[in-house]
C-alpha cells in the first residue's frame, strides 16, 4: 500500500538529516543586511542542539561564500548525499527575494551575494529549486526562506481541524516551503522577538525551542510554518505576511517528538496530531497531485451522497430482514446495511498471511469479563488471493449474507451486518442504535487483535458507514433504566406512546451517514475506546434529531447495556 504516487515504500521514520544554511549580509550589488547572517547561524545552531541534525551534514555559506554557483552547485550535492529515500533536507535562506512578472504570473527569485536585480541569469529562480529538488530521493524536503517574494506554486493540502498521524505523515512524499512575506511587503531586517534576529527567523526560533510544539510535544514543518504565520502576522513590528504549503506530496516534515520517534526504527509511541490550513497564493495552472485510493474508496465508501456509496461485489451478496404485523417475514437483497471499515495509515512490517490468520481465528479465545472484546464470528469462511472473508446466510435464505468480515492482507478490516443492525418493520425502515454502538466497540477491538498479530505499531483510520438511511429512523434504545429510574420510549416497544408522527420527527435526511475516527490499536483500552464510541453515538443522535443524550445509553447516563446487546444478538 503505498503512500505516494511514486511507487516509493517510505518508512515511518528518518534515516538521515541534511541542511543548507544561507545568511547573506554584504551583498555585492544589493543594499547591505544586517542580521541574515544572524538568522544563519541560531538557525544552525538549532539545527544541532534541538532537532539532532549531524553536525557534519550541516552546510553554512554565509556573505562571500554564498554565491550563486556554490548556493546550487551544494544543493545539488544533495542528490548524492541524501541519496537514501527515508533521508530528510531542511534548507534555510536569510537574503533579499525579488519578484518578477511573468506571462503566466509573477516568479519568484532568490538573490545570492553575487545577484544583481538588473541581470536576471544572475539570479536564483525558485522553479530552479523545485525542479531540481526531484533529484534528490529524500522523501522530504523543507525550505525556509526569510525573504519577500511570490510566485510560490503551492497546493492547499489539508483543511483546518484534520488530524493525522506522525507515521503517515512519514511514510508520504512532502516538499514544503515557507517564505517570510510577500512581492508587495517589506521584509523586516531585524526587530525580532530576542533582537538579534529579523522578526521572522525570531519566531521561527521561538517556535522550534517549543512554543510552536503541540500538546504531545510533537513539532511538524506545518504547524511551524502556522505558528510563524500568525505571530509575524501579528508582530505590530511587522508589515509583512509568511505563506506557506506544500509544492509537492502531501506527507509532513516532522522536526521533534517527544522521545526521537521519529529518527527510531522503533519509536516508542504513534502521535495524533491537528494540522493547520496552508495560506497560499492562488497560481495559475496548478495541478493538484493524485494520489492512490485508500480501501474504503476502492469498495465504494466514498461520497455518502452518492445513491451507489458502499454498492460493491461483496455488498450485494447481503440481504436484509422484513417483518410486519399484516404481512409475513421476507428476505431480500439489502438495501441498508451496516459497514464499520479499518484502515492502517502507514503499511504493515509484512503483509498478513491470510492462511494463517484464518487457523489463528479459528482457536481464537477472548476474556468472559470484557464485553467489548468478545465479538462473534460468522461461522463460514473463503479465501481469495488476498483476503479472509468470514460470512453467515440468512436461515431464511441461504443465498444471501446477514454478516461478513473481510481482512486484507494489507490489514484493511471490514465489519459489515444487516441482521443485527437493520430492519425494515411494518413499512418502516429501521436501524438499531443499541446493537450499531456494540457493534462498532467489539470491532475496535477485534481491529486491534488483528493488527497486534500482524505487529503493526501506527495508526488506524476507522469509518462508520450506514447505508441508505434517508427516512429511516433509530429504534432499539437502552431498556435498562437509568437517571431517576427512568427508560426511554423506543419505537414498537409494547405499552410505549410512540406515534407515526413521532417517527416522522426521528426520520434521517441523509441518504448515507458516514462517520470517522482515528486512534492507536497499541493504545487502546476500555476508557479511551469509550471517547470513540461516545463520539459516534452523539453524531447519531444528531442525524436522527433526538433532542437528549444518546439513547443507546441508558437514560441520561453513559453506561451501555451490554446484557441487552448481547440478548438481541441470541436470536
Amino acid at each position: 500500500m503505498d503512500k505516494n504516487n511514486l511507487g516509493i515504500s517510505y518508512k515511518p521514520y528518518y534515516q538521515s538529516s541534511w541542511a543548507l544554511v544561507i545568511g547573506i549580509n554584504a551583498y555585492q550589488n544589493v543594499s547591505p543586511l544586517s542580521y541574515a547572517c544572524n538568522d544563519a547561524d541560531a538557525v544552525s545552531k538549532l539545527l544541532v542542539d534541538e532537532l539532532d541534525f549531524p553536525a557534519k551534514n550541516v552546510v553554512i555559506l554565509k556573505d562571500n561564500e554564498a554565491t550563486k554557483q556554490v548556493i546550487m552547485d551544494t544543493f545539488l550535492r544533495f542528490s548524492d548525499k541524501a541519496n537514501n529515500p527515508d533521508d530528510r533536507v531542511f534548507v534555510f535562506f536569510a537574503g533579499h527575494g525579488l519578484t518578477i512578472d511573468g506571462l503566466r504570473g509573477p516568479i519568484g527569485y532568490l538573490v545570492p551575494v553575487d545577484g544583481d536585480s538588473d541581470n536576471k541569469v544572475s539570479l536564483i529562480r525558485w522553479d530552479d529549486l523545485t525542479r531540481n529538488s526531484e533529484l534528490i530521493k529524500a522523501k522530504h524536503i523543507l525550505f525556509i526562506l526569510d525573504a519577500c517574494y511570490s510566485g510560490l506554486a503551492l497546493q492547499r493540502t489539508v483543511t483546518p481541524g484534520s488530524q493525522r498521524f506522525i507515521s503517515d505523515m512519514l511514510q508520504r512524499l512532502a516538499r514544503q516551503v515557507i517564505t517570510a512575506g510577500k512581492a508587495d511587503e517589506v521584509v523586516a531586517d531585524g526587530g525580532g522577538p530576542q533582537g538579534k534576529n529579523s522578526i521572522f527567523t525570531g519566531h521561527l526560533i521561538d517556535g522550534i525551542k517549543g512554543a510552536a510544539l503541540d500538546s504531545n510535544g510533537v513539532l511538524t514543518a506545518n504547524e511551524l510554518m502556522a505558528y510563524v504565520y500568525k505571530e509575524v502576522g501579528q508582530d505590530n513590528r511587522s508589515e509583512q505576511t509568511p505563506h506557506f504549503g506544500h509544492f509537492d506530496g502531501d506527507g509532513d516534515f516532522i522536526l521533534k517528538t517527544p522521545n526521537r520517534e521519529h529518527l527510531s526504527s522503533f519509536p516508542h509511541k504513534e502521535y495524533l496530531v491537528l494540522t493547520s490550513a496552508e495560506e497560499t497564493e492562488a497560481i495559475p495552472d496548478q495541478v493538484a497531485q493524485s494520489l492512490i485510493s485508500s480501501y474504503s474508496i476502492r469498495n465504494g465508501y466514498k461520497d455518502p451522497s452518492n445513491p451507489n456509496f458502499g454498492r460493491n461485489d461483496w455488498s450485494k451478496r447481503l440481504g436484509e430482514f422484513r417483518r410486519g404485523n399484516s404481512v409475513p417475514s421476507e428476505i431480500s437483497k439489502a438495501f441498508s446495511w451496516t459497514s464499520i471499515i479499518f484502515e492502517p495509515v502507514t503499511t504493515l512490517p509484512q503483509p498478513i498471511n491470510i492462511a494463517a490468520l484464518s487457523d489463528e481465528l479459528k482457536n481464537r479465545k477472548v476474556p468472559n469479563d470484557k464485553p467489548y472484546e468478545q465479538l462473534v464470528l460468522p461461522q463460514n469462511r473463503m479465501t481469495t488471493i488476498d483476503s479472509l472473508v468470514l460470512y453467515d446466510n440468512f436461515h431464511q435464505d441461504q443465498s444471501l449474507w446477514d454478516t461478513f468480515i473481510r481482512i486484507d492482507k494489507n490489514g484493511n478490516i471490514e465489519c459489515t451486518d444487516t441482521k443485527y443492525t437493520f430492519l425494515e418493520r411494518d413499512g418502516i425502515r429501521c436501524f438499531s442504535y443499541v446493537q450499531i454502538i456494540g457493534l462498532i466497540w467489539q470491532s475496535l477491538f477485534f481491529s486491534r487483535h488483528i493488527l497486534r498479530l500482524a505487529g503493526y505499531r501506527s495508526g488506524m483510520t476507522m469509518w462508520v458507514n450506514l447505508v441508505g438511511t434517508r427516512d429511516s429512523i433509530l429504534m432499539d434504545f437502552s431498556k435498562e433504566p437509568g437517571e431517576n429510574n427512568q427508560v426511554w420510549i423506543s419505537p414498537f416497544n409494547r405499552g410505549d406512546f410512540f406515534d407515526r408522527d413521532d417517527i416522522n420527527k426521528l426520520r434521517c435526511f441523509d441518504l448515507n451517514l458516514q462517520l470517522n475516527s482515528q486512534f492507536v490499536p497499541e493504545g487502546l483500552d476500555e476508557i479511551n475506546s469509550f471517547e470513540i464510541i461516545k463520539s459516534f453515538a452523539n453524531n447519531l443522535s444528531l442525524a436522527y434529531n433526538h433532542q437528549s443524550s444518546p439513547r443507546c445509553f441508558n437514560f441520561n447516563t453513559e453506561i451501555f447495556p451490554w446484557e441487552q446487546y448481547f440478548n438481541q444478538r441470541r436470536w
